[in-house]
């Protein structure tokens, strides 16, 4: 199985551990849902980063995500940062839901 080395924030690789995530999976996913239509890759080049920490991990990709990664122009880490920004944007409306403040 492929990976690709990704440096997250700090904070970033903290949640991903903290909800028990499977960064490998969440990856997976995105590009599942880029496949299909149902997402845009990051046109971007740069992620916010300053200020913040950065720790070097890997996701492991299927060779069929792999290729489809590959034969596309676009920052992975970006794309991997905007993911797991949406996921935490995700958990804290949820948690407002259950506090009753929604």
């Amino acid at each position: 199985m492929p990976t690709k080395d990704v440096r997250l924030r700090e904070d970033h690789h903290r949640f991903v551990q903290d909800e028990a995530l499977s960064l490998s999976g969440l990856v997976q996913n995105g590009i599942d849902e880029v496949k299909s239509g149902d997402r845009e890759l990051p046109t971007e080049a740069d992620r916010e980063t300053e200020g913040h920490d950065l720790i070097r991990t890997s996701v492991s990709l299927t060779d069929e995500h792999d290729d489809f990664v590959g034969s596309r122009e676009f920052v992975f880490s970006v794309f991997v940062h905007q993911l797991i920004e949406e996921r935490i944007k995700r958990e804290q409306l949820l948690q407002h839901i259950q506090d009753g403040d929604i």
